[in-house]
C-alpha cells in the first residue's frame, strides 16, 4: 500500500551559492557606508559565517532560541573580525566601519532568512518504510520536535513498493523502520534504487539526526566505538578546553560582583556557610568536588522534587535562576567542568543509575558541563526513567560535540534561565529514545540485546535532592 501526503508546501534548504549571496547583499550597505574594502572583506567574512552555520546539526532546530538566534551570533562574530582586520590594518582606527557593519550584518541575516523560508527544499521529504501507525507517530514527532525541518510525505509497506513510491513524492530520505529486517532493505536499495538521488537510514539513525536522541535499545558494540574513537574525541575536543578557560576567567569577575551581595542574604538563611560543596563524577569517573551557592539546609545524596523542603527562601530564586551555578565557572577554571557537557551526577546516585543504566557512565567520557545539551532539553531528572531520557540526549552530544552546538546550547541556556520551569520535563522524542515505540515482538528482541534495563512503567527510585 502507498500513501502519499501533500509536499506542495514544502520549503527548500538554502544551497552554499545562495548563502554566498546573502554575505553579498550584507556587505553592500558596508561598501557603501564604510568603503570598498571593507565591503570586500565583510562579503567574505559574512558569507563565511552563513556557510558554517549551513552545517550545524540539524538537531539544533529542536531548540526554540538557539534556532533563530545562531546565525545572527556567527554574523555579528564576523562583523567584529572585520572590524579587529580594519583596525589592524589601519593604525588610526576604522572605528567609521562600525555602523556600516551593524547595519550590513543584519542585512545579511534577513537575507539569509528570508532566502531560507522562500527555498524549495529546506526541508527534507521523508519516504517511510513501515506501517500506517509509525508514520503517524513519526509525523507527530517531528511536527512537536523538529520544526518542519523534516515532513513524511508519503508511505509504504512493501519493499516492492518503494522505487513507484519514491518517484510519486520526490523523496530525498528513505526511512525504514524494523516492518522490513534492515538486510532485505539494504541489498533492495543497492540493486534497485543505487541510481536514485536518494539516501536511506534507520528510523533509529532519524531519531539522532533530526530529533537529537539517541534511541538507547539500539546502541551496540560498534555505535560504542565511535564513540570512543580517540581520534573523533581528538577533533571535537581540540581548542576547547582553553575556550573555556578563557571564557571562564572573563566570567568570573562580573560573577563575583554579583555574588558579593547575595552572601550576607546566604547567611541570613541559616543554613550554613553560604557555598556548598558536594562530590560529584567527573571525567573518566574521577570524583571532584563541585561548588555551589547553598539553597538548602542539609545535604544527602538523593534527587530533587517541587517543593522541597529544604530549599531556603533565597534558595528557591537562586536556584530557579540557575544564579547558584555560577560558583562552577571556578571548577571550569580547576579543569574539573567545561562550560557545555553532561551535568555532573552524585557519586551515590551515579553508582544506583549504572546498574539500572549500565550505557550510563559512557556520558563521562567528557568533562562534564555547567549546562548540556540534555540539560536543555530535558530539565532536571528526578526518577531513573528521566535520567535514562537525559542519558539518550548525553550520548547525542557526545557524538556530534563541537563549537556551533555547544554556541546553540549557551544560547539556549540563557533563555532557560529566564522562561523555565524547574521541574517541568519534556524530553523530546522520549518514545524513541527509551525504544517503547518497538513493536512488542521487536521490543522483546531488543530487551535481550540491549544494555539498557528500565522498569515498564512506574520508576524504581524517587527521592529527593541535595543542593
Amino acid at each position: 500500500m502507498i500513501t502519499l501526503a501533500s509536499s506542495a508546501s514544502v520549503p527548500g534548504r538554502p544551497a552554499v551559492a545562495g548563502r554566498v549571496l546573502c554575505g553579498v547583499v550584507g556587505a553592500l550597505p558596508v561598501a557603501a557606508l564604510s568603503g570598498v574594502d571593507a565591503g570586500a572583506l565583510a562579503a567574505i567574512a559574512f558569507s563565511g559565517a552563513l556557510v558554517v552555520d549551513a552545517r550545524r546539526p540539524t538537531a539544533i532546530a529542536t531548540l526554540p532560541m538557539a534556532r533563530r538566534a545562531l546565525p545572527a551570533l556567527l554574523v555579528a562574530g564576523a562583523g567584529l573580525v572585520v572590524l579587529a582586520v580594519l583596525v589592524a590594518i589601519d593604525r588610526l582606527g576604522r572605528t567609521d566601519a562600525l555602523p556600516g557593519l551593524a547595519i550590513g550584518a543584519a542585512a545579511a541575516v534577513a537575507s539569509a532568512l528570508a532566502t531560507s523560508r522562500l527555498g524549495r527544499r529546506a526541508t527534507t521529504r521523508i519516504l517511510l518504510l513501515g506501517t500506517a501507525a509509525e508514520a503517524a507517530r513519526l509525523r507527530r514527532t517531528l511536527d512537536d520536535v523538529a520544526e518542519r525541518r523534516f515532513v513524511v510525505v508519503a508511505r509504504v509497506d512493501a519493499l516492492a513498493q518503494l522505487e513507484r513510491a519514491q518517484r510519486a513524492s520526490g523523496a530525498e530520505l528513505i526511512v525504514h523502520t524494523d516492518h522490513v529486517p534492515r538486510p532485505l532493505v539494504l541489498e533492495h536499495l543497492a540493486t534497485v534504487l543505487r541510481d536514485r538521488p536518494v539516501r536511506a537510514i534507520h528510523l533509529d539513525e532519524l531519531c539522532e539526526e533530526a530529533l537529537g536522541v539517541v534511541a538507547l535499545p539500539s546502541v551496540d558494540a560498534a555505535w560504542l566505538a565511535e564513540l570512543a574513537d580517540p581520534w573523533r574525541s581528538a577533533r571535537a575536543g581540540r581548542g576547547s578546553r582553553a575556550l573555556d578557560v578563557v571564557l571562564a576567567t572573563a566570567l568570573l569577575l562580573p560573577a563575583l560582583v554579583l555574588l558579593l551581595p547575595l552572601l550576607p542574604l546566604l547567611l541570613l538563611d541559616r543554613a550554613g556557610g553560604p557555598f556548598f560543596r558536594q562530590a560529584r563524577v567527573g571525567r573518566h569517573g574521577r570524583p571532584f568536588s563541585i561548588l555551589k551557592l547553598r539553597t538548602m539546609r542539609g545535604a544527602g545524596a538523593d534527587w530533587s522534587e517541587p517543593g522541597d523542603p529544604r530549599v531556603t527562601r533565597i534558595g528557591a530564586l537562586l536556584r530557579r535562576t540557575h544564579v547558584d551555578e555560577l560558583p562552577q565557572l571556578w571548577n571550569v577554571v580547576r579543569g574539573d567542568m567545561g562550560l557545555v557537557g553532561p551535568r555532573p551526577e552524585q557519586v551515590a546516585i551515579t553508582e544506583r543509575l549504572t546498574a539500572e543504566i549500565p550505557l550510563f557512565p559512557y556520558r563521562t567520557l567528557v568533562r562534564p558541563g555547567i549546562t548540556g545539551w540534555a540539560r536543555v532539553r530535558c530539565g532536571y531528572a528526578r526518577t531513573t526513567r528521566e535520567s535514562a531520557l537525559k542519558l539518550a540526549n548525553d550520548l547525542y552530544y557526545l557524538k556530534h560535540r563541537g563549537l556551533l552546538l555547544d554556541l546553540a546550547i549557551v544560547l539556549e541556556t540563557l533563555r532557560l534561565a529566564v522562561v523555565e520551569k524547574q521541574f517541568e520535563v519534556r524530553p523530546p522524542a522520549a518514545a524513541y529514545a527509551l525504544g517503547t515505540d518497538r513493536t512488542p515482538e521487536r521490543g522483546a528482541a531488543m530487551a535481550e540485546a540491549a544494555p539498557l534495563h528500565l522498569p515498564p512503567s512506574t520508576p524504581t527510585v524517587v527521592t529527593r535532592g541535595a543542593a
